[in-house]
């Protein structure tokens, strides 16, 4: 046999073994590989994806709107997801959805965020979870009126369930104040700790310190205040000139200087000291940006609040509301998605960002700056997060093995608190 003759022979014997290594890397890594990546990403496309977040229709990886979204996360087109009901059944499936969900970039951690405030605001509610969020208005009688020890014991075991389920930001907590009790969107949904400032401000600050123990961010909401308003910012554009107080800005300015600001979500809320125009919300404006950098401090990550709330999507088309957000100076904008499918949904906002960095309307230092501000947010939360696999059984929590180390001080610190909550 001549050597050509053997070299064919040695390709035509090895190629089952490639074939098979081939299959195995493609198809046989779980449930966590990347379903679609799609076409690569400029560097800047990757940078500007860094401030979108976005919903998404879907339960399981192999669902077309979760492939869908999986890809942009891939390809760096989009930095975060935000789960609704519709994308949580069960444990087990909420568990797979959210580790396929964080493995998608491999240059940067995913945001993965939930409403789950309390009360009528609970996204785990599918779960059918024993252990439920009480409704902010009721908190103070439950914890001595948001006693430090008391409402931080509260929400520890709360936060850490989220961080078993490997959810990373959590939308809250409202320190909108409790001016207006008729007001159909805080007051009366209980949203508000308090009409008091300073008992809104102690609740909150238990919410946060028990999050970020979990290595969860969180969010303050809504600036610069909804709870005066009389009209819902879902269905209208709320004016609350006549109606808001000063002191609705006293939880920001006393949480900043406990150090407890992650992120500040901007209202869709009409003002003359936070809107550029009479009828432009302050989640759009300059003034209203400008003024909660100021509160919350230069480092704070600004997000929108839903762009697709009729607030703002009765006025603006998607691309049009996300570019005249970056420009305001948010650092995220937020599309939920709500109510439709819109696979191409991130790919279409990071498209309209693009174009208007390209004609000079949003600069490429302002992505800049937006992007290290999230970058860092990102690695504060990789640093601490505490990995913990729920037991369903006792409501307890376990670190997954390959963590215990790097995580046991933490969660040995999160857990005994869990211990003492009611």
């Amino acid at each position: 046999m001549t050597k050509r003759s053997l070299s064919l022979a040695a390709v035509l014997l090895l190629f089952p073994l490639l074939l098979a290594a081939l299959w195995s890397a493609l198809f046989q890594a779980g449930p966590n590989r990347h379903l679609s990546v799609g076409p690569e990403a400029s560097a800047l496309e990757r940078k500007v994806g860094q401030l979108i977040m976005v919903g998404f229709n879907g339960t399981n990886p192999t669902d077309p709107g979760v492939m869908a979204v999986s890809g942009q996360l891939a390809s760096g087109r989009i930095g975060g997801v935000m789960l609704l009901g519709r994308n949580i059944q069960t444990p087990d499936q909420l568990t797979t959805l959210t580790h396929h969900l964080a493995d998608q970039n491999s240059r940067s951690s995913v945001l993965i965020a939930v409403d789950q405030e309390g009360g009528q605001v609970q996204r785990l509610a599918p779960l059918g979870d024993p252990m439920t969020w009480s409704a902010a208005k009721d908190l103070p009688a439950a914890t001595g009126n948001c006693a430090p020890r008391k409402v931080s014991a509260y929400y520890a075991r709360r936060a850490a369930q989220l961080g078993a389920y490997n959810i990373n930001v959590n939308f809250g907590p409202v320190v909108d104040v409790d001016i207006n009790p008729g007001n159909p969107i805080i007051g009366k949904k209980k949203r508000s700790f308090s009409a008091d400032p300073t008992t809104v401000t102690n609740c909150a600050a238990g919410f946060i310190a028990a999050h970020q123990a979990a290595g969860i961010a969180t969010a303050l909401k809504h600036f610069p205040g909804h709870g005066s308003s009389t009209t819902d910012s879902h269905t209208s554009l709320p004016v609350i000139s006549q109606s808001w107080r000063e002191r609705e800005l006293e939880p920001y300015r006393v949480l900043k200087r406990q150090d407890r600001v992650d992120m500040v979500m901007m209202g869709h809320l009409v003002h003359p000291r936070f809107s550029d125009t009479p009828e432009t919300p302050a989640s759009l404006s300059k003034k209203g940006i400008a003024e909660a950098r100021a509160l919350a401090g230069k480092d704070v990550v600004i997000i929108t609040d839903d762009l697709e709330m009729d607030a703002v999507a009765g006025r603006y088309s998607i691309e049009e509301a996300a570019v005249q957000a970056i420009a305001a100076g948010n650092d995220v904008v937020l599309f939920s998605s709500f109510e439709r499918a819109d696979p191409e949904l991130g790919d279409r906002v990071n498209a309209a960002i693009m174009s208007a960095v390209t004609d000079g309307r949003i600069s490429e230092t302002q992505v800049d700056q937006a992007a290290a501000r999230v970058a860092a947010l990102k690695h504060r939360l990789h640093r601490f997060r505490v990995n913990l696999v729920p037991n369903q059984e006792t409501a307890s929590f376990r670190l997954e093995p390959e963590n215990r180390s790097r995580s046991r001080t933490v969660a040995t610190t999160v857990l005994s608190s869990a211990r003492a909550a009611p």
